[in-house]
Parts: structure tokens; sequence; C-alpha cells
């Protein structure tokens, strides 16, 4: 099999030749560590020495690393949504928010800026116009010159941690009793804008999505499932109807309360199963025969405090355990990111190879 129709066998909940390995992201400065300090590799490149079989998320291109969100105006924001200085297959709409910048480099929500009725303007401030061609067009040329053997993905949002991000999450929780209407008002036009992007990406030579909303933190949901009924799912339905692919849903944290409702959006696949709030073998239980599992490899101890023997033994670990059958693509429990040991992450990448043939 070619490493697009492992991924996409898996997606459909099928038994490739072997268990896909593909990642949510792998942030830039590990890339360069990984490509022995080059910045000039393509996607491929990459896919090829980690033995991944797709991708959808920034590359240098000659440059190192920098923060996306940081010090972020409005003609910033929609210009470089237009014209992007790097490789990115990102889709996702800017956080109406004061930016912070940490030490590293990574940025931060310091405070969420829809919180009256006042602010909707900002929406017109920040949000870049979804139908402007310029994206979609170098998107396009980079899919026809880098896609070789490889599935790519478009990372997009439903809407929802853009709404709880903008607002602040302990704002959000307040409004949703005090003034409901807006909370509906806000995640309802993050979601239009997604589906006039989707109308777009559906266009492209893409082959699924990966929509990122987290929901929940490690303990449970942030809202119950009368309140995602409400105020979540009839403006996450108004995207996933849009959705012309297969698609996977990314939240962190303890998402079984909610999965009931969240499922029946229609998803192929849920990611990333967090090991310290959520139980995969469950997961294979009682969602195996509904979507594709991704993810699961420790990212809060194995990943980046572990040794590589506890990374091989944790990826055999969860090939055994949800890679039985089939539907089953392993990744990190979120994503590769700057701070993981590199060691860890080569560890992980022989581990996937030794084990993952069926």
């Amino acid at each position: 099999m070619t490493p697009k129709e492992r991924v996409m066998t898996a997606l459909m909940r099928g038994q490739p030749d072997q268990v896909p390995f593909v990642e949510n992201e792998v942030e830039e400065q590990l890339q360069i560590r990984i490509m022995g300090g080059r910045t000039d590799y393509t996607p491929g490149e990459l896919c090829r020495a980690l033995g991944m079989d797709g991708f959808g998320y920034h590359f240098p291109t000659g440059m190192a690393g920098s923060a996306s969100q940081a010090l972020q105006t409005s003609k910033s924001i929609k210009e470089s949504f237009y014209f992007p200085k790097k490789i990115t297959f990102d889709f996702v709409p800017p956080w109406i928010a004061d930016m912070g910048v940490e030490p590293s480099g990574r940025t931060y929500v310091k405070k969420g800026l829809l919180t009256d009725r006042d602010a909707l303007k900002l929406f017109d401030e920040y949000l870049p116009d979804p139908n402007h061609p310029a994206r979609y067009e170098q998107v396009a040329k980079w899919i026809e010159q880098y896609r070789e053997d490889y599935a790519v993905y478009a990372r997009i949002r439903l809407g929802t941690a853009s709404t709880i991000e903008s607002i602040g999450l302990d704002v959000f929780s307040l409004m949703m009793f005090d003034d409901p209407d807006l909370v509906k008002e806000i995640h309802r036009r993050f979601s239009e804008w997604t589906v006039k992007v989707i109308e777009n990406l559906n266009k492209l030579d893409l082959d699924f999505y990966w929509a990122n909303d987290d929901h929940a933190d490690t303990k449970m949901p942030w809202v119950n499932m009368e309140m995602y009924e409400e105020f979540f799912q009839p403006y996450q339905k108004m995207v996933a109807d849009a959705i012309r692919k297969p698609w996977a849903f990314h939240s962190d944290g303890n998402i079984f309360p909610i999965l009931p409702g969240l499922v029946k959006l229609g998803m192929n696949a849920i990611h990333p199963i967090q090991p310290s709030a959520m139980d995969i073998g469950r997961m294979k239980r009682e969602y195996g025969d509904k979507v594709c599992l991704i993810g699961n490899i420790d990212l809060d101890y194995t990943l980046t405090l572990g040794t590589p023997e506890e990374v091989d033994a944790e990826v055999k670990s969860r090939i055994e355990v949800a890679g039985k059958g089939g539907g089953y693509i392993i990744s990190s429990a979120n994503s590769l990111t700057d701070y993981c040991k590199t060691e860890n992450v080569w560890a992980m990448a022989n581990a996937i190879k030794k084990y993952g043939k069926y």
C-alpha cells in the first residue's frame, strides 16, 4: 500500500498493511532537529525520515519556526492568511484575543476579547475573507508539488475552540447563563466562516480534514450533554454538513460524557484519546465500530520525560490494544512538540516500524 492508501483505509475503519503513522502537528524546531539542522526539506522528506504516512501542518521553508499569532494586528492576520510565508495547510480563524508569547516563542491567549455585544464588530476586523483566492491557489500548488504518495490533510475548526478562546473559558461559563444568545451568535459566526472555507477546500486535492476543537480537560468536558446539544452541536453540524471528505475530530481531555452527541456529527476519526483522560481499550470496545482511533502515545510523560525503552513498550502496547482489526492510526496524544525528547521521537518511529505490520 502507498502511505495515502494506508491512511485512507484506516480512516474508513479498515485494516491496511500496517498501522499508519500521522501527526496532527510536528512543531518546527523538532522538525529541524529531526532533519539534522536543515530547513530546506520537503514535507515528503520529513515523512520519509520518520516513517509517517501523511502531513498537513507548517513547514519552515528555510526559516526557523516563528510564533504565528503573536503581536497580531488585523492587517497582519489577514495578509498572513492570504499570503502565507511558509508552507502551511492550516485553515483556522485567528483567536479574537489579546495574545502573549512565552520566552520559547510559544503563544498563548492572555484574554479573550469577545466579552460583550459591542465586541462583535471585531469579527470584521480580525477574520480574513474566507473566499479570498490567494491562499487556496498557493495550497493547491503546494499539494501538487509535495504530495508524492502521502495523505494530505487540512486543519480546520468547527467553531467551538474559537468561541471559547475568544471569549475566555471563565467568561464563557458565565455567559452561557447570563447571555446565552450572545454565545450562540459568536459560535454561529465562527462556524459560518469555516463553512465558507470548507466550500473552497472541497475543490482542492486534499484527502481529509482534521478539526481541532478542544472541549474538555482531563477530568471532564467543559459542558454537559444538554449544554453541548444547545450551545455547540447545531453550529458544529453546519460545518460537518459542508464537509465532502473524510475528517477527524480532535479534543484533548475526557470527552467520554459527550461522545454520544459528538459522534452524531459523522466524523471518521477521533483524536488524540489522551491517556491521562481516556482509556483507549474502552474507546476501542465502545466506539471502534463507529470511528477510527488516532493517537494515545503519551505526551505528558512518555515522549517528553520517559526513556526510549518506555516509548518502545508503549507503542507496542497501543498497537496490540487499538490496532486489532484496523481502524487505528498511531500518533502522539496531541502533537510532537518542540519539548519532546528527540531520541524518544526516533524511538517512537522505530517502534511503529517494528510492531506495526499486520
